[in-house]
């Protein structure tokens, strides 16, 4: 189901999606053995080193934390015990994906004990500090960071730019926004991003989500096709798109290029913005297109079209698009198949477009098998929700589910890390306010 756009600007969705990274080391220290006479001291007894701190939880895959401290030695001589030392606590190092953990601090100082017959007693020495490598993902081991795409660890409210730049008391409440579809032409035209999102722009706060339909606004505009779910009466990018993208690939990526360009330009190369590609991409694979893509050709094309936009925005980052009735059996097994063919390292997000979604149910949509969390552990990503349009881009109406704490929380364990509304009704601002206040700490922290 491929959205079309209204009043000559492209349509809007959602979205939401990269990774904090901290490294931390212990420091070591040590004190020598005091001076020691005749008889000799009988051995310390290791205490045990203070449990290290919890490695900060963020998306990834890290080894525990872990805080080791040496044993004293014993000196020799007759006296006062030597001193204890606790081995220091692991500290956060740099992860990966994965499930983070506490890091546990063990074998601290030794405590000399006292010695017959001696002259002096000896101290013992200090055990080492331990040095920790953080886990990562969010559960245990503390509450998750902030990542590299959204300031704050929250789940994320968005709209599209249209609905937003009149109401600021919406704005304040937005953590994003989509502006107009990208590719309506075949060179950069959305100048007015930059503008929205400089200093003192409406939007210089949000991050802009934008939707990347470079291809198939492409195959529309030369082969004079429409969408999938489009009642005009000519052919659709479900008979005849594959077939001219892989004839025009070249062309493509490209505009792709001028894109990228155009907002290394005007937006910098610092600041993070999502690109959602390619709403629908699984319909150029379906048997009924004169041409279809096998998954692999699917999987390498969309490796083209990241990388002609990291080639000249390293500060993008990237979400694919979820179609929920991709096979076996209509979603069944959560897409792991289907995203295999992909490099899905080139992405931080999954995301949603087209129909509405369900916000009060464990399925993605009702009459698909595939679910919010399967699809999120078979690819290891946060989900970008929205609330759906329908043909030709008409709006849907708001979805009061997603103004549900029960719902938006049960999401959030799901994987889901934002929603966009694409039509939200007057009071949504005070709607925003009030749910931010009932919500539990997000699964992930882009």
């Amino acid at each position: 189901m491929s959205p079309s756009f209204f009043s000559q600007v492209a349509p809007r969705t959602t979205l939401v999606l990269a990774i904090s990274v901290l490294t931390a080391c212990g420091s070591d220290s040590s004190s020598m053995p005091g001076p020691v006479t005749p008889a000799a001291g009988t051995t310390g007894t290791a205490a045990a080193g203070a449990a290290g701190q919890a490695g900060p939880s963020v998306p990834g895959t890290g080894a525990a934390g872990v805080a080791s401290g040496t044993a004293g030695r014993a000196a020799a001589g007759t006296g006062a015990a030597g001193s204890v030392a606790a081995g220091t606590s692991g500290r956060a190092g740099s992860a990966a994906a994965g499930a983070g953990g506490l890091a546990a601090g063990s074998g601290g100082a030794a405590a000399p004990a006292a010695g017959s017959g001696g002259a002096s007693a000896g101290s013992g020495a200090s055990g080492a500090s331990g040095t920790g490598v953080a886990g990562a993902a969010a559960g245990s081991g503390g509450a998750p960071a902030a990542g590299k795409v959204f300031g704050q660890c929250r789940f994320h409210f968005g709209t599209t730019d249209g609905i937003a730049k009149d109401k600021p008391e919406l704005i304040e409440q937005l953590d994003f926004f989509t502006p107009g579809w990208m590719g309506l032409s075949d060179t950069f035209d959305q100048q007015y991003v930059c503008d929205y999102t400089k200093p003192g722009g409406l939007f210089e706060k949000q991050v802009p989500a934008v939707v990347a339909y470079v291809a198939a606004f492409y195959a529309k505009r030369v082969g004079n096709l429409k969408d999938c779910n489009s009642p005009e009466p000519k052919e659709d990018l479900c008979v005849a798109g594959a077939a001219l993208i892989m004839r025009d690939l070249s062309k493509i990526v490209a505009i792709y290029e001028s894109y990228a360009k155009g907002y290394a330009a005007c937006y910098g190369t610092t600041r993070p913005i999502i690109f959602m590609m390619e709403p629908d991409y699984f319909q150029y694979t379906i048997s009924n297109q004169s041409a279809p893509w096998t998954h692999q050709q699917a999987g390498q094309i969309m490796s083209q079209f990241v990388n002609a936009i990291k080639k000249h925005l390293p500060n993008a980052v990237f979400s694919m698009d979820i179609s929920p009735w991709v096979p076996p059996n209509n979603g069944e097994d959560q897409g792991r198949q289907w995203y295999s063919n992909f490099d899905m390292s080139l992405f931080t997000f999954i995301h949603t477009s087209g129909g509405s979604t369900n916000g009060n149910t464990d399925k993605i949509r009702s009459s698909n098998n595939m679910t919010w969390r399967g699809v999120s552990e078979a690819t290891g990503k946060p989900l970008l929700a929205d609330t759906g349009y329908s043909v030709n881009g008409s709006s849907a109406g708001h979805d009061p589910a997603w103004d549900m704490p029960v719902n938006v929380n049960a999401r959030m364990m799901d994987g889901v890390v934002s929603i966009s509304q694409y039509n939200p009704e007057a009071r949504w601002p005070q709607t925003i306010a009030s749910l931010r206040a009932q919500l539990g700490q997000p699964k992930f922290c882009p």
